[in-house]
């Protein structure tokens, strides 16, 4: 989507929830923010960002997405279905909501990098990808506290989601939980011999 397609969608997300998009506020997320950014821009972009966060939920509890799936498949060379291996499901909706949004927001870089809606944009992709599709790192949530977190969000934002069977599918949470199986099994396997050195060790002194 270029600029003024997103301004329309974020006009269509204020509309949803009974609220006004002014022209003032249209105003405010087409300028530039900057470290001496105004207490007015600051309000618009959290404002923003939780107008479109509700949107994203509602869009993909009616499995809607932000742009075509094609452009998706274009550049990541699959089909999100291909990718997590499953056909249908909330958890699929939810998959196609986020990359497609992810897809069209990119649109905007870097020509518009700089701007309000821009960056409250950008705010709403990185919450979602941090619960949901984490990239992998050295730093990671517990399967169990993510879990716990994608049921507390869903709960808030798309409770009409059955959100049980969106956990019981999730492809990430089994792969996580998996990791962590694996990661016990080789934890126990380094440690008990470690535990009967220590005690012989003890019993022999």
């Amino acid at each position: 989507m270029n600029i003024d397609q997103w301004i329309h969608e974020v006009s269509k997300a204020y509309q949803t929830f009974g609220m006004q998009f002014s022209s003032n506020k249209k105003a405010l997320l087409f300028e530039e923010l900057s470290e001496s950014s105004t207490q007015a821009q600051k309000e618009i972009v959290s404002e923003t960002i939780e107008v479109m966060s509700r949107f994203f939920f509602k869009k993909a509890s009616q499995g809607e997405t932000f742009g075509s799936l094609s452009r998706v498949e274009e550049r990541f060379g699959q089909s999100i279905e291909e990718n997590y291996g499953m056909q249908s499901g909330p958890f699929i909706d939810l998959a196609k909501s986020y990359w497609t949004y992810k897809v069209e927001v990119g649109d905007l870089f870097p020509d518009h990098h700089s701007l309000a809606l821009s960056q409250a944009l950008l705010g709403v992709e990185n919450d979602i990808a941090s619960v949901f599709f984490p990239t992998p790192g050295p730093m990671q949530i517990p399967v169990h506290q993510r879990r716990e977190t994608q049921r507390q969000l869903l709960q808030e934002y798309a409770p009409e989601i059955d959100i049980e069977r969106f956990l019981s599918d999730n492809p990430m949470l089994k792969a996580e939980e998996r990791r962590g199986g694996w990661f016990g099994i080789v934890l126990l396997i380094i440690l008990i011999p470690v535990g009967f050195l220590i005690a012989g060790y003890l019993l022999s002194s």
